[in-house]
């Protein structure tokens, strides 16, 4: 029998690690790369070069495959529902992959009774509009602030398309924002004030076309500049707050109509000792928050979405030890990671790397670490030693 072809769209870390964990199940992995892609080509042999907005791309990384999936979102979605319609089998579905735009997501969820902050979507003025248009747009703007925004506080500004890695959020005071929205041209906006968090975690969760769930231990996720930079397991947060992270979190992949892996992505706000869990992001595919479970869990991310997505028995999803932290490689002037590879498994033996063949440069992700014990304290303290060794920071 001919292996089951998985196509991926997106040519990234994301993929390059769907191939390592595909290997093993025997599955084959085709990959969309754009010209610019870095990361899956030096492990996957079965590569098509195009754009994820050209649907004749789209079309010859699909040929054949028993399943389309996705490294990124940033696909043509009027394409997609060409190749629905014409019996290609898209997991994540175009339904589903719509709620990575954060104006329909919230929208969509705030539909379903899901736990998000006050939002304003805000279309961008036309350019050459008319001025009471634009006028009308402020005024949104404003009276929202005036609102929801803190005395000397900060509305949040998010570009409801195209952002990753704090790239495409503003954190911008009332004062700024009457010009910031006047000015705009890109996709629509959404406002939302600036919340009190007590923390940030995240869920993972797998969901396969017959019906089986699987959900990864609730995780803590630190963020640097608006980037993750650590996931510790376990979480620290009591159990009951755990619990109701699990319940928002199934909502949402409920909501969503999720299949394959969905990472929810929660603050918690207000009181420390008894916390709202509020949703913040979703990414309906695999994430950074989820790299830590291919050594810590009895079943990695990238499996699972493999699994899902071709509708196979979900693996278990317990971790293996009792603690682990990951902690993302991020470029720095002058160091290459690959140069301190050896350097770094002396210094923290124990320690799992990940690079992902991308060219270095300050505040890109280019690889991570991950390190598993029986200490939480410990992990982040050995994953953080080995991270800064890889990325050159003393």
């Amino acid at each position: 029998m001919n292996p089951p072809v998985v196509a991926v769209v997106g040519g990234g870390q994301l993929a390059r690690m769907l191939a390592e964990a595909a290997s093993p199940l025997g599955i084959r992995l085709r990959v969309l790369a754009a010209p610019n892609d870095e990361g899956a080509s030096e492990v996957v042999t079965d590569v098509v070069i195009g754009s994820p907005d050209d649907p004749e791309a789209l079309a010859r990384v699909a040929e054949g495959a028993d399943v389309l999936t996705f490294d990124h979102e940033n696909v043509d979605h009027d394409a997609l529902e060409q190749l629905e319609a014409a019996g290609v089998v898209v997991r994540p579905s175009v339904a589903t992959l719509r709620c990575s735009d954060k104006a329909y997501q919230r929208q969509r969820f705030a539909e379903a009774g899901l736990p998000v902050p006050p939002f304003l979507v805000l279309d961008a003025p036309t350019p050459g509009g008319s001025a009471e248009t634009v006028a009308a747009t402020v005024d949104s703007a404003l009276a929202f602030a005036e609102r929801w925004a803190a005395p000397d506080g900060h509305v949040v500004v998010k570009a409801s398309r195209g952002g990753y890695d704090g790239r495409g959020v503003w954190m911008l005071p009332p004062a700024e924002l009457a010009a910031f929205v006047r000015d705009w041209s890109g996709a629509p906006l959404v406002l939302e004030p600036e919340l009190s968090l007590v923390g940030e975690v995240a869920v993972l969760l797998a969901r396969r076309p017959s019906g089986e769930v699987a959900t990864w231990p609730v995780l803590e996720t630190v963020q640097v500049d608006g980037m993750c930079n650590e996931v510790v397991l376990p979480s620290g947060w009591p159990p009951e707050v755990e619990a109701r992270a699990l319940d928002v979190a199934v909502g949402v992949a409920e909501a969503a109509e999720a299949i394959g892996v969905l990472a929810v992505e929660l603050f918690l706000v207000g009181d420390r000792a008894d916390p709202t869990v509020i949703v913040n992001e979703v990414a309906p595919r695999v994430h950074n928050s989820g790299h830590l479970t291919i050594e810590a869990c009895g079943t990695s991310q990238f499996a699972q979405h493999l699994r899902a997505v071709l509708d196979w028995p979900l693996g278990p999803t317990s971790p293996l030890a009792p603690a682990a932290t990951m902690v993302n490689v991020v470029g720095a002037a002058g160091a290459d990671p690959r140069q301190r590879q050896a350097l770094a498994l002396s210094t923290v033996p124990e320690a799992h790397v990940h690079l992902y063949g991308k060219t270095a440069r300050p505040g890109r992700k280019i690889g991570h670490v991950t390190v598993v014990g029986a200490d939480r304290a410990l992990t982040r303290q050995r994953a953080r030693t080995a991270a800064a060794v890889l990325s050159g920071v003393d």
